[in-house]
């Protein structure tokens, strides 16, 4: 069931348990596995203090609303891998944000191996995600493969489905959709204790010749239509739910009934009759 929850809207700042009551609304439990694409703009809602401390308040409300028996997984997205430069698991910054980077800091966090596409991982589940060793950045054998497998929930906090849907290119990768193809990446992976290991991944990488950047409007839509999606608002930002069962059963029919249906390229403008 598709519901919207209603918090501190009216409200100038917001508290921590604001957050983790609205990740409980819709469906986030104790126990739980969350991936979660979170954006700085919810924590800057919290009353004033040092950002460190906000950011770190923002991932001790999703801990609370899975408990000790959750596991929390952030992304920790490195390119330098596609540019020659070295994977360091311990110590490369990730990509995606400020608070997957101070996520990834954090004491008890392990990272994956991926040396382009790694996550932060937390949990009583970190360590089997954090022993991976994916051949292909988006196969059956990569976290994304994992995490569909444990049916964990895709939480978008603060961010659009577009940001957070990287998920979506592991369907793709599977239903092998033709905007795509794979290239082999190779290089230098630091491990956690200081060893230099050569190694390779595959990148189902887009095909730069077409609209192929990704448009999940049409998927956001397709899911809430559904009831498939859960929703809540926590202050001026939304969070966006969907298992990863329901995200991957949903997208792989709508690249069924239109190849297209995940990038721009498939974007059907509509005209007036009355336009040339």
């Amino acid at each position: 069931m598709n519901r919207s929850v209603t918090r501190g809207v009216h409200r100038s700042t917001i508290a921590p348990s604001d957050v983790t009551d609205a990740l409980t609304s819709i469906g986030i439990r104790p126990g739980s596995i969350v991936l979660v694409h979170a954006d700085a703009i919810v924590a800057a809602q919290f009353p004033a203090m040092p950002n460190e401390q906000r950011l770190d308040l923002l991932i001790g409300a999703i801990e609370a609303a899975i408990g000790s028996e959750g596991t929390l997984v952030m992304p920790a997205f490195s390119y330098s891998f596609t540019k020659g430069e070295r994977f360091d698991i311990g110590n490369t910054s990730s990509d995606a944000g400020m608070v997957t980077e101070r996520f990834r800091t954090r004491p008890g966090v392990c990272r994956t191996a991926d040396p382009i596409f790694s996550f932060s991982v937390r949990g009583p589940r970190a360590q089997e995600l954090c022993g991976l060793r994916p051949k292909e950045c988006f196969g059956a054998e990569s976290v994304f493969g994992a995490l569909h497998r444990m049916n964990a929930h895709i939480v978008d906090l603060g961010c659009s489905m577009s940001r957070g849907g990287t998920f979506v290119h592991y369907v793709e990768t599977a239903h092998g959709v033709g905007y795509r193809y794979k290239k082999v990446f190779s290089g230098t992976v630091i491990s956690p204790n200081g060893e230099a290991v050569e190694g390779s991944v595959v990148y189902n990488v887009r095909d730069l010749t077409r609209r192929s950047e990704s448009d999940l409007r049409r998927l956001q839509k397709r899911l809430a239509e559904d009831g498939k999606s859960r929703t809540a608002d926590v202050g001026r930002s939304r969070i966006i739910a969907v298992t990863a069962s329901d995200l991957f059963d949903t997208a792989w029919k709508m690249l069924d009934e239109d190849p297209v249906s995940l990038i721009a390229e498939g974007v059907h403008i509509c005209r007036s009759p009355l336009e040339p």
